[in-house]
């Protein structure tokens, strides 16, 4: 068994401060379809740097990011 994200709240943490995606990629240096790939589960795997980096912008914890679960 292994923890997987699901499903990405990226989006919804955006909406929650009135921001979008052009702005997170914008502040954190992240390319914009770097952004879309991560909010689409389309990447291998998020390094722990882009995913606390994101994570201070959107002001939550890493954890926050995504929904998980066990497979």
């Amino acid at each position: 068994m292994e923890l997987l994200p699901v499903s990405c709240r990226i989006p919804y943490l955006l909406k929650k401060i009135g921001k979008n995606q052009q702005w997170l990629a914008d502040n954190t240096g992240i390319s914009k379809q770097r952004i879309s790939d991560i909010v689409h589960l389309r990447m291998d795997n998020i390094t722990i740097q882009r995913a606390a980096i994101i994570a201070y912008f959107l002001n939550c914890k890493i954890d926050d990011l995504f929904v998980w679960e066990w497979r």
